[in-house]
C-alpha cells in the first residue's frame, strides 16, 4: 500500500476508534496537518482570497484558509463517518432549511437537478437525501488515481444508497431519471469539459459545466441550489435555494455562479478554496495551449508553475474564443 493509502487508513481507523464524539478533535488535528503541510501552496490561497475579500487583514485571512482546512477534514471524515448513517440515526445530525421548496419541485413531477457547489460537504449531500427517501443520483468522479481505501469511501457508500454516474458515460440516463421525477445532483464547480462555459468566479475565468441549463433547456426540469454546511461535531446544515436563470445558455450559468460566489462569501470557510485555485489554474494551462482538450488529465500534465499564480488571470474574452481540440497532442 502506497504512504498516502496507508495515511487513509490510519484515518479510517481512528473514526471508529474515536466516533462521533472524538470527530472534532480529529478534524482539528487533521486540518492542522494540512495547514502546516501545504505552506508552499499558502501563499496561492492567500493571493486569491485577498482578491476576494481585500478589506480583510493578512490574519483574518489566515483565519479564513485555517477554517478552511478544518472544513476540508470534515469533509473528509465524513467519506468515513457516512457508512454509518442509517434512517434510524441521522436526525439528530441533520438540520434541514427550505425542505419545502425541495418537496414542492419534487411534487411538480418533472425531475429535479440540484446544484451543489463544492462547499462545505456536498458528497454526504446525496447520501443524507437519499437516506431520507428521495430517488437520487449523483454525477461522480471515477476517483482513478486515489487509494483504493479512499475510492471505496467515496463511492461504495453512495452506491449503497442510490445512482452512481460519471462523466464519461452516456447521459440518458438522466433524461430518463428527471421523467420519472426524480433527482440529480450536480457540482458545476468541477471540470467543464469541451462543452463547457467560460464565466467569471471570483473574479477570474473558469471552465464552468455547461450541463445543468442544457438538461434544463430540453426537459423542463427544475433547478434548485443546494448547500451542507459540515458543523462541528459531525452535524450538517442542509439549505435549498430555488434558481430560476433569466435564460438556460452561457448567461444562465454565470447566474448560478453569482449566486455560489454569494453563498461563499456569507461563509467563507465553507467554500472549497482548493477547487477554485485547481479551476484557475486549469483556465491559465488551456490558455498556454491554445485550445480545450477533452480529458482534464491532459490539462493537469500540461500545467506549470507560473499556471498556480494568483495574479496570472485571463482576459474572459480571449479564453472564451478558445476551440475544443480537434485531436489531443
Amino acid at each position: 500500500m502506497s504512504l498516502r493509502g496507508t495515511y487513509y487508513l490510519a484515518i479510517s481507523g481512528l473514526t471508529k476508534i474515536l466516533g462521533l464524539r472524538g470527530a472534532e478533535f480529529l478534524a482539528g488535528l487533521l486540518s492542522t496537518v494540512r495547514y502546516l503541510g501545504n505552506r508552499r501552496m499558502a501563499g496561492v490561497y492567500l493571493g486569491h482570497l485577498s482578491r476576494i475579500f481585500p478589506r480583510m487583514s493578512r490574519a483574518q485571512l489566515r483565519r479564513v484558509l485555517k477554517g478552511y482546512w478544518r472544513v476540508h477534514q470534515r469533509a473528509l471524515l465524513g467519506l468515513f463517518y457516512s457508512s454509518r448513517f442509517s434512517s434510524d440515526n441521522i436526525d439528530g445530525l441533520v438540520c434541514w432549511e427550505n425542505m419545502d421548496i425541495l418537496e414542492e419541485a419534487v411534487s411538480e413531477g418533472k425531475g429535479v437537478l440540484l446544484l451543489v457547489p463544492h462547499f462545505g460537504d456536498e458528497r454526504t449531500l446525496h447520501i443524507l437525501l437519499a437516506i431520507s427517501g428521495y430517488d437520487m443520483h449523483v454525477i461522480s468522479s471515477r476517483y482513478t488515481d486515489a487509494p483504493e481505501i479512499l475510492r471505496k469511501a467515496r463511492l461504495n457508500v453512495s452506491r449503497k444508497w442510490h445512482h452512481v454516474a460519471f462523466p464519461d458515460e452516456p447521459i440518458r440516463w438522466a433524461y430518463d431519471a428527471v421523467k420519472r421525477g426524480e433527482v440529480i445532483q450536480i457540482s458545476p464547480t468541477g471540470w467543464g469539459g469541451s462543452k463547457g462555459h467560460w464565466v467569471k468566479s471570483f473574479g477570474v475565468p473558469v471552465l464552468a459545466s455547461s450541463t445543468p441549463v442544457r438538461l434544463a433547456r430540453s426537459t423542463g426540469c427544475r433547478l434548485l441550489t443546494a448547500y451542507n454546511r459540515v458543523l462541528p461535531g459531525m452535524k450538517y446544515h442542509i439549505a435549498f435555494h430555488r434558481f430560476d436563470p433569466e435564460s438556460l445558455d452561457l448567461n444562465g450559468t454565470g447566474q448560478l455562479f453569482e449566486r455560489f460566489e454569494s453563498i461563499a462569501k456569507q461563509y467563507p470557510e465553507q467554500y472549497n478554496w482548493m477547487n477554485l485555485v485547481i479551476r484557475h489554474r486549469e483556465t491559465n494551462t488551456i490558455a498556454r495551449l491554445g485550445y480545450i482538450p477533452r480529458e482534464e488529465s491532459i490539462v493537469e500534465a500540461a500545467a506549470v508553475h507560473a499556471d498556480w499564480d494568483p495574479a496570472n488571470i485571463k482576459d474572459l474574452q480571449t479564453v472564451s474564443a478558445l476551440s475544443p481540440a480537434i485531436r489531443d497532442e
